[in-house]
């Protein structure tokens, strides 16, 4: 398997998409990876039980915006919202965006913005658009 400089994998542009939570694969792995979260409940208004992760496998822009988009078209199925963290500069991107839940204003390990799949289709659409990677 050959990767290229643009993150290609022998033609392709490939992506990670995992689920994990109760009854959906290790359990202990879900807990594990939220401990030192804000309270959930308190900022979006209910305590996640389950996520999904979509990685990219590649970091060009179009891999950033696919991200979101793939993102997108999981939630419109199952619901939910998004967790994004914030790259430095970023939060007056996102600041007015429709469908934009919470920010958390906390700097460990970053700031994060919380929004629908809504706000991801308006912030995947400003210029420079890039997943904190």
């Amino acid at each position: 398997m050959g990767i290229t400089d643009a993150g290609e994998v022998d033609g392709h542009r490939p992506f990670l998409v995992s689920l994990m939570g109760p009854g959906v694969g290790d359990e202990s792995i879900f807990e594990a990876e939220h401990p030192d979260e804000v309270d959930q409940e308190a900022l979006i208004g209910f305590t996640p039980t389950h996520a999904v992760d979509v990685i990219a496998l590649a970091n060009e822009p179009i891999d950033h915006i696919a991200t979101a988009l793939l993102t997108v078209a999981i939630m419109d199925v199952i619901g939910g919202v998004a967790n994004a963290e914030l790259a430095q500069g970023q939060r007056a991107i996102v600041d007015g965006l429709p469908g934009m839940v919470a920010t958390t204003t906390g700097t460990w390990p970053w700031p994060a913005v919380y929004g629908s799949a809504e706000f991801l289709r308006a912030w995947s659409k400003q210029s420079g658009f890039r997943l904190l990677t």
